[in-house]
């Protein structure tokens, strides 16, 4: 007979039912399931706080780059896009210096390289 295999999930799962079953400690249990104590309270503290859906895994991509370019200046460089359609990075950045802050504007490189995308 082969052997069971289990998902993450599956596991996550098990892993609280015995937790709330209060029989064993976080310390038995880590090392039933082989985790780390604070993955066993991650675990926890997402279960109480979410239910089951707490325990699904998250992206771990940043949510916010703090330098990435503000939403504001870029609506206006696709506005500006837009509107002058064949111009190049060079004119809309100029015109750009109308209607933003000159700190708020990403330079020519950082334009390029977000228009190849």
């Amino acid at each position: 007979m082969p052997w069971k295999e289990t998902t993450t999930m599956e596991q996550k799962v098990e892993f609280i039912c015995e937790w709330r079953t209060q029989k064993y400690s976080i310390t038995e249990l880590c090392k039933v399931f082989n985790i780390s104590r604070p993955t066993a309270y991650k675990l926890i503290y997402r279960f109480e706080k979410d239910g089951i859906e707490g325990l699904k895994e998250h992206s771990k991509v940043p949510q916010k780059h703090p330098n990435s370019t503000k939403d504001e200046v870029v609506e206006n460089i696709l506005k500006l896009k837009e509107k002058h359609k064949l111009w190049g990075v060079k004119k809309i950045r100029r015109l750009l210096f109308n209607v933003c802050i000159e700190k708020d504007i990403p330079s020519i490189v950082d334009l390029q390289h977000n228009s190849e995308h």
